[in-house]
């Protein structure tokens, strides 16, 4: 897997999991708000003690948060960095491979003018 592949896949992942913990304390109200309304109606047919079991939004939720979002956004610079490297280096690869044929069109024009050095030579 290329270093591009990897950041774009982990800055995803990341930037998931960020929205996830972000939303995860609306969706978990609703669905509580169902659960609640479901123990009211048992409630009232048992008159029985409702026990609400809803875990709480922690600090180490809000930790998840600020490390998911600081792991995209990492993630997000090193796929901008691997990609300017990439193009940095296939322009380098370009000039190097510009520099070879204008080498070789000179030694090609050496050879030619030793060759007719050499034909002139022998017609004389």
């Amino acid at each position: 897997m290329s270093l591009k592949k990897f950041f774009i896949v982990l800055f995803s992942i990341s930037l998931l999991v960020a929205i996830f913990i972000h939303f995860y304390p609306q969706i978990h109200s609703l669905i509580s708000e169902e659960k609640t309304s479901k123990q009211s109606q048992i409630h009232q047919k048992s008159n029985g003690h409702s026990i609400n079991i809803e875990p709480e939004f922690s600090n180490n939720d809000d930790f998840i948060l600020i490390a998911s979002l600081i792991t995209s956004m990492l993630s997000f610079l090193g796929f901008i960095l691997s990609s300017y490297y990439s193009i940095k280096g296939d322009t380098r690869d370009e000039e190097l491979f510009d520099l070879k044929r204008e080498k070789e069109n000179l030694e090609m024009e050496k050879i030619r003018a030793e060759i007719q050095a050499l034909r002139q030579k022998n017609n004389v």
